[in-house]
């Protein structure tokens, strides 16, 4: 095991300014993230895949192919123990990454021997290369960010961070959705303008990174790939918190992946309004991740996770409810509602997850989180849009006990949801707070902040409030 040495450390006060740069070029770049996110992910990628010829089924592989490919980042995790610098790595395979969806959107210039099934498998072929190549820089992102931000403010900038990102998507969904309602293009036109658009804006995002220095790397090139895979599943502590991740995994991707195709297709909802409605979840993620990060550096992250577990069977409990003629009204304050919860997964699991893997092999403890449930995530996509196309879903069979086959894969989802719950509770941390004691400051603390509004919104962008300049 070798330690890189780069020299003497600056000075404290340019060391805190040239820190506090970089935050911001992370968050900045969070923020353009979602912009290319909320461009290859609208109701127009749905319409589009359509168009071309995509089935149920195969909406199962679009949500579960690249949600598979995570698996890369064993090899990624692998090889950031024995490269002496991460950046390079990250971004040449992130930006090829987005790249790769320039010739998604170019499939229908394809002549016309080209049938809907071959066009499918090469846009599949093509999203498998390039969610391989995002998820091999997963680990090298991850290793990176977690020795450049300080450990004693890691969730409230990761809170900070996912409202910066959630504000982005939230205004991004609403200039998608105008463009929807205005736009006279085809689908397919209305794909390729937003994918090029995105494209832009996801490689600005990678090349932000440029000027963000790389913190010395803890190399370790005596450990085999097999060593580094085993130590996180047979660390006890870190164990509860594998399996808890890939069941909810499983459990979530059940549902989400055919979610926006059921309001889209068997709800009949136009893509504008669907597009309008899921960004409300993006809100009430801004909302509410800076309080979930002061309350995970505060508490801990396993009161959070038993808080918002139990209540996300929420979401799928109303998309089994929901009928054409309630659609409007009652999904818009569901994704609000399941957004707070939402950013508390999201802080809670990724605080446990960098807080809690050592720096030896951290990218493998790392790995085997983001790897394993991504891959459980997969197969759990991949076993809905299987079980769509075996039911055959149906349109417009909303009477009581007569379930459309969309409405029989929430319902699983929902039990496999409740399943989740003790294996939640089994999460181990030392001096983690009670989850009443949490959830009590977090509901104080949010009606506090929403009766003071708008000085609540002012006092977070004054320089030294609530902790603003500790990074």
């Amino acid at each position: 095991m070798t330690v890189e040495n780069r020299g003497p450390a600056p000075d404290p006060l340019s060391e805190r300014k040239r820190r506090r740069s970089e935050l911001r070029r992370v968050i900045l770049g969070g923020s353009l993230f979602m912009v290319f996110a909320t461009g290859i992910g609208s109701p127009a990628t749905t319409q589009f895949f359509l168009a071309i010829g995509a089935q149920e089924w195969h909406f199962g592989l679009i949500g579960g192919i690249p949600l598979a490919m995570l698996g890369v980042q064993f090899l990624g995790a692998f090889f950031v123990n024995r490269r002496r610098r991460r950046k390079p790595t990250f971004l040449v395979s992130l930006i090829l990454s987005r790249l790769f969806y320039l010739p998604i959107a170019l499939l229908p210039a394809l002549g016309g021997g080209w049938s809907a099934t071959s066009r499918m498998a090469l846009a599949l072929g093509l999203l498998a290369a390039s969610a391989a190549l995002a998820n091999y820089a997963g680990p090298f992102s991850y290793s990176w960010m977690a020795d450049l931000i300080p450990r004693p403010v890691l969730n409230r900038f990761w809170g900070r961070r996912q409202r910066a990102m959630h504000i982005t998507w939230a205004v991004a969904s609403v200039a998608v959705t105008a463009y929807l309602y205005y736009s006279r293009q085809s689908a397919i036109g209305l794909f390729q303008t937003l994918v090029a658009l995105a494209v832009a804006a996801g490689v600005a995002d990678i090349l932000l990174f440029l000027r963000i220095r790389e913190p010395t790397n803890l190399l370790d090139r005596s450990i085999s790939f097999g060593q580094a895979l085993r130590q996180p599943l047979a660390d006890p502590g870190y164990r509860p918190f594998i399996f808890y991740s890939c069941a909810w995994g499983f459990a979530t991707m059940l549902a989400a992946s055919f979610m926006q195709l059921y309001v889209l297709k068997a709800l009949g909802l136009a893509a504008w309004k669907t597009a309008l409605v899921w960004c409300l979840g993006g809100i009430g993620v801004a909302i509410a991740s800076p309080l979930w990060g002061r309350l995970a550096d505060r508490h801990g992250h396993r009161p959070i996770i038993n808080i918002c577990v139990p209540l996300k069977i929420g979401v799928v409990i109303v998309f089994i409810a929901l009928t054409p003629q309630n659609v409007v009204w009652l999904l818009p304050t569901t994704f609000l509602l399941d957004g707070l919860l939402n950013a508390g997964t999201m802080v809670a699991s990724n605080g446990y997850m960098l807080t809690h893997a050592p720096q030896r092999n951290r990218s493998m403890f790392i790995a085997v989180i983001t790897g394993l449930s991504g891959i459980a995530g997969g197969l759990g996509a991949t076993a809905g849009g299987a079980l769509l196309r075996a039911l055959g879903p149906e349109r417009g069979v909303w009477a009581p006990g007569r379930w459309n086959a969309y409405q029989a894969v929430f319902a699983l989802s929902l039990l496999m949801r409740l399943a989740c719950i003790p294996l939640a509770r089994a999460i181990r941390e030392d001096r983690a707070a009670r989850s009443r004691r949490v959830l009590n400051e977090f509901v104080g603390d949010f009606l506090m902040r929403f009766l003071r509004f708008p000085v609540g919104l002012y006092r977070r962008f004054v320089p030294g409030e609530n902790g603003a300049d500790a990074e």
